[in-house]
């Protein structure tokens, strides 16, 4: 009687089986609630996600919009002729950076424009807010100025800026000064 089954035939109380069908079913309500939940929070990220994704394309019209604004703006401002009446102090600031091919500090252009320098920062903050396109750089906190390359190849070409001859001279004194002494 090797494998000859041992089967005791238990019964279980009807109590104990109502108890555990309660406690499944109690379960099952669990189960369903955490899936409900499940599903709103997963319905709720679909939802946000669309959103974002709603905003994003939004910011990036709005960048295509502002780019071609951007770029029509370039186009009338290049295309336009720009005449601007600059006083001696200005005139000689221009001077400096138009035939000064790097970055300068705006104490070097105060030396060379024989001016303080808070009288060449606002020389400077002057000439830009007449429309004349300087490059500005910051490195270690100290600002940099050098005038676009496009408008000194312009200013060459139409002399939209007109300098005073003695301005002119002093600056061609001051450079062959500097030659001779160098």
């Amino acid at each position: 009687m090797l494998f000859k089954s041992r089967r005791k035939n238990k019964t279980i109380p009807a109590c104990d089986i109502n108890d555990i069908q309660t406690e499944l079913s109690s379960f099952k309500d669990e189960l369903e609630d955490h899936f409900n939940t499940l599903n709103d929070n997963t319905t709720e990220i679909d939802i946000q996600n669309n959103f974002i994704c709603e905003i994003d394309n939004r910011i990036t019209k709005m960048e295509e919009k502002v780019d071609s604004l951007h770029f029509l703006l370039k186009q009338l401002v290049t295309k336009s002729s720009l005449s601007v009446d600059l006083s001696k102090d200005e005139q000689r600031v221009f001077l400096i950076l138009y035939t000064h091919e790097k970055f300068m500090r705006s104490n070097a252009v105060a030396e060379k424009a024989l001016l303080s320098e808070g009288v060449t920062e606002e020389v400077l903050s002057a000439v830009m807010d007449k429309g004349v396109p300087l490059e500005r750089e910051i490195i270690d906190g100290t600002v940099y100025f050098r005038m676009n390359s496009e408008f000194k190849l312009k200013q060459a070409k139409e002399n939209m800026i007109k300098i005073d001859s003695d301005v002119t001279s002093q600056f061609q004194n001051a450079l062959l000064e500097k030659f001779f002494t160098d």
